[in-house]
């Protein structure tokens, strides 16, 4: 119902800068089998491309040569935390599944983590001069980034690495701050920088959130002197990429020395393995196989980690309540060694500026076990005819665009991230980036764990002043 009555609104708005909701999850879990395979929301792709994981996290010398002997064309490997990616058949992958080093064979799976056909349909607006739009970013108010930047903190000497869809690299807020000589894609065919003549792009918009720069042009990001990195691990074009593609992606991050992984992207899981296909159908694979990609994917989060990466994901936009659900696997929300960020809106914030921010958004995933704090997001739900207004604003290809999703909420966690590692000199361990994420949350709910919240609403002024 929220897809529908998104697109409906959006056809009577023409003029405004766009608008979209970019959900990733589905709206609830069911107990019975038929219900439960429709909650299945992930969408993936079986091509004849798989991920060896080694028992290992290091592959051995002459191992990749031994796979090739056996037939397997070697597509890439990531050493660092022992996965090949080759492209096979079944008679090759049992062979090499005989081998003493490797612990599971399966399938590279091409996930749709953001959903297409909710991208914005308006055309951007043209901007004006002294940061025109700032008065709209109700976001920043929300977690006191003015006055975290009135102590002198920018997120100077922080470089953060967006793991998305690209970056337009010639967008005049984005460009002073991104690093175009370390941007890099895993997505093949495509490049980082998107596309000219671009309409929506997931990344560009994400980027701006987190580092726009202080440049009296558009809007302003919340650590608006970092540095920003594109990594792009998704397509521009679908929303869709691999696991090994995102897998890399964290690992290329961490080996180039970044400070904050940000992953505006989600999927859902049956721990059974039920998986949905890009043409909707329904199919079950052992369960097994959800374990193992897991397992990929947590040892990419975990070699971030001790290398002193702060990664940041969205927790997720299906409306779930993930305590208690025992069938779902929230990728990466879910992992450990991650700060996983709900989404926060207003409610008719343009008809009453000085309302409640920090409302639950209505699509945002939420539990307690799921949950490490909540951020702006943005939302739809409002009855007024100025209901884009509680979205968030940011950079797009050719301008600026309203959006609403928890990948807007995460953003802002990582641009305060930076924040505090720029407070500390640069360097932080992660543990410690988070330890002070949550000893400065605002407790919107009253002390203790909130269900929609985790530890509270990030504060950027107390996160740089506590």
């Amino acid at each position: 119902m929220k897809k529908m009555y998104l697109m409906n609104r959006k056809t009577i708005w023409s003029i405004i800068l766009g608008a979209t909701i970019l959900a990733s999850c589905t709206s609830e879990f069911e107990t019975n089998e038929t219900e439960e395979l429709k909650a299945i929301s992930a969408k993936a792709s079986f091509k004849k491309d798989f991920m060896v994981i080694l028992k290992s996290e290091e592959i051995p010398d002459g191992f990749l040569a031994e796979l090739e002997s056996m037939g397997a064309t070697l597509k890439s490997s990531i050493p660092e935390i022992g996965v090949a990616v080759i492209s096979s058949t079944e008679k090759i992958n049992s062979k090499i599944s005989s081998l003493s080093d490797v612990r599971s064979i399966v399938p590279d799976l091409n996930v749709q983590w953001i959903t297409p056909d909710l991208y914005p349909q308006a055309s951007p607006l043209s901007i004006g001069s002294d940061e025109l739009y700032f008065p709209l970013l109700w976001g920043m108010d929300a977690i006191d980034a003015p006055e975290a930047w009135n102590t002198g903190q920018t997120g100077t000497g922080v470089r953060v690495a967006v793991l998305d869809s690209g970056i337009d690299a010639e967008h005049e807020d984005l460009s002073a701050n991104l690093n175009t000589s370390l941007s890099a894609s895993f997505i093949p065919g495509e490049d980082w920088n998107v596309r000219e003549g671009s309409f929506f792009n997931h990344g560009s918009h994400v980027a701006g959130t987190i580092a726009a720069a202080d440049n009296g042009i558009g809007v302003i990001g919340v650590a608006p002197n970092a540095e920003i990195v594109a990594v792009k691990v998704l397509s521009e074009y679908s929303g869709s990429g691999p696991f090994s593609s995102i897998n890399a992606g964290i690992v290329y991050a961490t080996l180039i020395d970044s400070d904050v992984i940000n992953m505006s992207l989600g999927a859902v899981f049956n721990k059974n393995g039920f998986i949905t296909l890009e043409d909707g159908s329904v199919i079950k694979v052992p369960g097994k196989l959800i374990s193992e990609i897991r397992i990929a994917q947590q040892r990419a989060i975990d070699f971030a980690y001790k290398n002193g990466v702060t990664v940041v994901v969205s927790a997720g936009n299906g409306g779930s309540n993930f305590d208690g659900n025992g069938s779902a696997i929230g990728l990466p929300a879910s992992l450990n060694n991650v700060i996983s960020v709900s989404a926060t809106a207003p409610l008719s914030w343009i008809e009453n500026p000085t309302g409640d921010l920090d409302l639950p958004a209505s699509y945002t995933d939420y539990g307690k076990s799921h949950i490490t704090v909540s951020a702006p997001g943005g939302d739809f739900d409002s009855p007024s005819d100025f209901w884009f207004y509680d979205m968030v604003l940011s950079t797009s290809p050719g301008g600026y665009f309203f959006s609403a999703g928890t990948s807007m909420a995460s953003p802002h966690v990582a641009g305060v991230a930076a924040l505090i590692i720029g407070k500390n000199g640069g360097s932080m361990a992660p543990h410690e980036v988070t330890k002070k994420l949550v000893n400065t949350a605002d407790k919107i709910d009253g002390n203790g764990v909130s269900l929609y919240h985790g530890e509270g609403r990030v504060n950027a002024y107390r996160a740089v002043t506590e």
